[in-house]
């Protein structure tokens, strides 16, 4: 008997285990299934975080037979319906697209992240970070928008001239019968924050010191036939100005503040660096033909062309010794540059080559075909031909 009653208090210790263990797993097959429905109903909120962390790494650079750079596959290339007139930039670690009828975010291994419809008549993109601010020059609309959804969309009450964003904070630039140009800013949830009317010179770019507290803007003037270029400092938190600089002259195509706190204009036919209060410190005038330009916060370059000569050319300054320029003889011909921190990349004829800010090439790769422009995103460069967009690796 005794023997008989230890294998029934076995027998039922047992089942009270394998009960124990079938509620174990239960409750955790539940777990699971509500950690995954939290996960979904909450993406937007830690998606972001984790996007494009599986493409942030660029593979070895690849080489054809003939020694150009291998074009990527997969998702690429990319078309363009239509070969539409289309722009792209660099938003965080991947790109933003847009185009006569649609935005599009993409990453950088060709996934589409994001896709809207619009209706502007002339679109403009520009990016900052993580934010796209997308604009209908000459009309009356505009938007903010994340790699995910849209933040929000507004109208103005005059035609648009120019817009850009730093950030969450987007600046946009309307033309008015009462004063040649009206700024206003507007925060993160579309609130305007900021206003500044211009009575007597045109605003032809916008550019944000570094906390987006406040901006430089570029004016343009004429007088005698004569193109004037000038900047206006302004404070978000003030209503009046807090500085002007003298007029220079020439016709500023871009401005940017370098890591020294200075200002310069990138103008038609010279470079204008100005001191953080609007004193003028160096000009670098160039004779030859403007072909493209580009700045960072340490590098100035600007691509020229020299008719006469049939021969194309870097003029370079660096923020840490703006007094002084570097000139470098390209050995063959360029059609556009982008700068990244301290380097230069420049689309030759044949390829992409770069050049550090002493104008020394470092690196240059072979394009097996001839492209409209480029866009380079950590390691890689995204190629822009008529329809379509390749890409390859270049960490150079």
């Amino acid at each position: 008997m005794a023997v008989e009653t230890d294998v029934s208090e076995l027998r039922e210790r047992q089942k009270k285990k394998a009960r124990r263990s079938l509620l174990i797993k239960f409750f955790a097959v539940l777990i699971v299934a509500l950690l995954v429905l939290i996960a979904v109903f909450s993406k937007d909120m830690w998606y972001p975080y984790l996007d494009g962390i599986l493409t942030k790494i660029p593979d070895a650079v690849k080489k054809e037979d003939d020694g150009s750079a291998a074009l990527a596959q997969g998702k690429f290339p990319i078309a363009i319906e239509g070969g539409s007139d289309y722009q792209i930039k660099p938003m965080d670690d991947s790109f933003a697209l847009i185009d006569d009828s649609h935005f599009r975010v993409y990453g950088t291994d060709g996934t589409m992240i994001l896709e809207k419809q619009h209706a502007f008549s002339n679109p403009i993109l520009t990016t900052s970070g993580k934010k796209a601010l997308i604009y209908d020059l000459g009309g009356n609309s505009f938007s903010l928008e994340s790699k995910h959804k849209t933040l929000y969309e507004k109208t103005t009450s005059q035609p648009i001239l120019m817009a850009d964003i730093s950030g969450d904070v987007a600046a946009v630039v309307t033309k008015s019968d009462k004063y040649l140009a009206q700024l206003d800013v507007y925060s993160s949830e579309g609130n305007n924050i900021f206003t500044y009317k211009s009575y007597d010179s045109r605003i032809v770019d916008v550019t944000f010191n570094s906390d987006s507290s406040g901006c430089v803007i570029t004016t343009l003037s004429a007088s005698g036939g004569i193109v004037r270029s000038g900047l206006i400092c302004l404070d978000f938190s003030i209503t009046d100005m807090k500085w002007r600089s003298q007029e220079v002259d020439t016709l500023a195509v871009a401005t940017q503040f370098d890591d020294e706190g200075n200002i310069v204009i990138i103008g038609d036919d010279r470079c204008v660096y100005f001191d953080p209060v609007g004193n003028i410190i160096e000009e670098h005038e160039y004779n030859d033909e403007l072909v493209d330009y580009s700045a960072s916060k340490k590098l100035t370059a600007v691509l020229l062309k020299s008719n006469a000569l049939r021969k194309y050319s870097l003029l370079l300054v660096n923020s840490t010794r703006c007094t002084e320029a570097v000139n470098v003889d390209l050995p063959e011909s360029a059609s556009h540059i982008f700068v990244n921190g301290d380097m230069v990349y420049i689309m030759t004829g044949k390829g992409i080559c770069t050049y550090n800010n002493y104008g020394q090439e470092i690196d240059n790769e072979k394009l097996s075909d001839a492209y409209e422009d480029f866009c380079k995103i950590g390691g890689y460069v995204f190629l822009l031909g008529y329809d379509e967009i390749n890409r390859i690796n270049f960490s150079g």
